[in-house]
């Protein structure tokens, strides 16, 4: 598993039912290194130099955070905007050159109140979640990351505690210790599978 660091974003994490049930759950894996942005900047003044330092330790980095209308919370664009420096992030600043965050690899989480079909063309909201989060995945691609496929938990504002959530966690620890293959290594698997089966024509 890569050196990992699991930003969490969630302005009121203490209030939280699911997101609490997650990070508990994933407080036991020694590889995950937890950063509680709420817990440890209550007034959002980032020590930019420690997350930067943090950010260059660590080869996957996952944000977790509740779908806040249609995007993310506003703690975690504030910590882009002041983390993601020209010179360290991306340009150039005299003599610092930005290619710290080339290649590392870029999760998301995210937990939903709504149900997946809400999120369907004939849904309420009409957009899948990954449309409406393109502009996420556009930063880190700008920035040289890599955007890894994400996970999304679908119905938290139904669940009450953890007995309502344990299939959910399961699927979020699998995620979390997951290794993420590239999209030629994905496609050479799906060939495989074809074969095996014996598939024809397209698929």
């Amino acid at each position: 598993m890569k050196k990992t660091m699991l930003i969490l974003a969630h302005p009121k994490f203490d209030e939280s039912v699911v997101n609490k049930i997650l990070i508990e759950k994933v407080m036991s894996n020694n590889d995950v290194y937890i950063n509680n942005l709420s817990e440890r900047y209550k007034d959002e003044k980032f020590d930019i130099e420690d997350e930067q330092r943090l950010l260059i330790q660590h080869e996957r980095i996952i944000f977790q955070f509740p779908l806040y209308w249609y995007s993310y919370p506003a703690i975690l664009k504030k910590w882009m905007d002041d983390v993601f420096t020209p010179g360290f992030a991306y340009g150039r600043k005299g003599e610092l050159l930005g290619t710290h965050l080339v290649g590392k690899q870029f999760s998301i989480v995210s937990t939903i109140g709504g149900v997946e079909q809400m999120y369907t063309p004939g849904g309420i909201v009409g957009s899948s979640v990954n449309e409406l989060l393109r502009h996420l995945q556009a930063t880190i691609e700008y920035v040289g990351g890599v955007y890894t496929y994400p996970h999304f938990v679908y119905g938290s504002a139904f669940v009450k505690n953890e007995e309502h959530l344990n299939q959910g966690v399961e699927s979020y620890l699998e995620y979390i210790s997951s290794e993420y293959y590239p999209k030629d290594k994905q496609y050479e698997k799906l060939a495989k599978l074809a074969y095996e089966y014996q598939a024809k024509g397209y698929y």
